[in-house]
């Protein structure tokens, strides 16, 4: 017969107690973690808004001067996005405040994506055709996130029209096609040029700009010697009230392209190389409204010699909507940003992006859409930690938009390739380990205390201390790589 100590199950009383204690005793640690560390205080809430307000001011300014000097091209507005826009924001003391913002120009014809994947790049890459010379429902290829369009099938189809489709092409056709090929190339909407034109007028208007708001100093285009074909924005930097803060102006299509191609995908088995998920499991669908983020639509910005996809505003209203059932999402997700900006970009490089942890969060809401995974800060952060492991392991972190896009997957050197997958690796045991005991991790990373006696916390710790040891070398490597030629992967936008 059991003692008065022990309970029906065999399981002394006073551990019954005990377990049930700790997951008690790391959610207050992970909610002082984030009261005192990721959140800021009511007075740096005052001041952040603040300092939003003065930065918008500025940049609805310049971009008042930008419309009068291109009047047919940019329409003055200024949207913004990124995490500034999503609440998502976290500084640590060596960091500006960024803040992104699409410029929307006028275009007035509608794009129609033709296929998923188009690889094969025959036709002049980045133009899009102006509004005057051709059709609207211009048809464009995807190439990973790089809207393409195939001039050749646009003039042969004008072409075409007006005569029998079997019949042979004349040389006046082929002079009719030479002659519209390069009327295109004069008058089309090349994002480089665009680009080049936004920078020349955003230095007219700082030129104009005299601090015309209290608290902003030092305005500058970082860029200065012109938009060269790596620069990801037009950029600025500028002081308010002291602090520093970084501006990119992304010039934008807006909503032109349908979104429907890829996404919201409701059969999941492509996945199944990527998440171990139990046969047969019945998946849910998410909470989220989709008809409103149908709604807020797909956009074009220009980086570098393409167009390319953007989904900013479809995640902004996404996230918005993402804790409507009283969730912690967005709170580990801030969590885990801070760790990534303070502990893991210093230790190994930049492969692992706060936008990267953002598609984690929309693929663990997806895959996990019930309240219960979420409903308190322990909970949502080993949901959200179970799915970042998974995919450092596949290192497969598919575009929650465009599946079929890989942001683990570099067309680099082998060398560099090489480099990158043991980064992969060990932040795969940072994140094991962070799963094994969120509050040891904490504490062990931030010089808290030390972790105690022998147990699985122990042993993952060393297996990634002796990791860390013997490929030192290749993280200080990889932290030397010029990234610049895949900076449009590290971007928000």
């Amino acid at each position: 017969m059991a003692g008065k100590y022990q309970s029906e199950a065999g399981v002394p009383r006073e551990m019954e107690e005990e377990q049930a204690e700790f997951p008690s005793h790391v959610q207050e640690l992970l909610k002082c973690f984030l009261g005192n560390h990721v959140y800021p205080e009511q007075k740096e809430q005052q001041r952040r808004k603040q300092e939003c307000q003065l930065v918008q001011a500025l940049v609805s300014r310049i971009m008042t001067s930008v419309c009068k000097c291109k009047v047919e091209l940019f329409t003055g507005e200024a949207i913004l996005v990124g995490s500034q826009a999503q609440d998502l924001h976290v500084q640590t003391e060596s960091s500006s405040s960024d803040y992104d913002f699409l410029v929307p120009i006028h275009y007035n014809m509608n794009l129609i994506l033709m296929g998923s994947l188009y690889s094969k790049l025959y036709t002049p890459k980045g133009l899009l055709p102006v509004w005057d010379s051709l059709k609207p429902e211009v048809p464009v290829y995807r190439w990973g996130n790089k809207v393409v369009v195939d001039y050749n099938k646009l003039i042969m189809r004008d072409l075409l029209e007006r005569k029998t489709v079997d019949m042979d092409l004349t040389e006046e056709d082929i002079k009719t096609i030479n002659k519209q090929q390069l009327q295109i190339w004069k008058n089309g909407i090349d994002p480089f040029r665009v680009m080049k034109t936004l920078w020349d007028c955003v230095q007219e208007a700082l030129t104009k700009e005299r601090s015309l708001a209290t608290g902003i100093r030092n305005i500058k285009l970082e860029n200065t010697v012109g938009i060269t074909p790596v620069s990801p924005a037009v950029q600025l930097s500028a002081e308010v009230n002291g602090r520093p803060v970084s501006i990119d102006l992304v010039p934008t299509i807006r909503n032109k392209v349908d979104m429907s191609m890829d996404w919201p995908q409701q059969d999941l088995r492509w996945l199944s190389d990527w998440w171990d998920r139990e046969q047969g499991a019945e998946q849910r669908k998410p909470t989220w409204n989709i008809m409103e983020i149908y709604k807020t639509g797909t956009d074009l910005v220009a980086k570098n010699s393409y167009w390319r996809l953007t989904f900013s505003l479809a995640e902004t209203q996404l996230l918005k909507d993402i804790d409507t059932d009283g969730g912690c999402r967005l709170k580990v997700l801030r969590m885990l940003k801070q760790i990534n900006m303070e502990k893991w970009v210093p230790r190994y490089g930049k492969v692992l992006t706060s936008y990267h942890l953002k598609m984690v969060l929309f693929w663990a809401s997806h895959l996990n859409p019930e309240t219960e995974n979420w409903a308190m800060e322990l909970d949502a952060l080993g949901t959200l930690l179970k799915v970042l492991e998974f995919s450092l392991d596949k290192k497969q972190l598919p575009s929650y938009f465009l599946p079929s896009m890989n942001f683990f997957d570099w067309h680099r050197s082998e060398e560099e390739n090489s480099l990158k997958n043991r980064v992969l690796e060990v932040l795969r045991l940072e994140v094991r380990l962070m799963r094994c005991s969120p509050e040891q991790y904490l504490q062990l990373s931030y010089d808290l205390a030390k972790p105690q006696g022998p147990g699985p916390f122990i042993q993952r710790a060393r297996e990634l201390d002796e990791f860390r040891k013997k490929h030192q070398k290749d993280f200080e490597e990889f932290k030397n790589l010029k990234i610049s030629s895949d900076r449009s992967i590290f971007r928000e936008l």
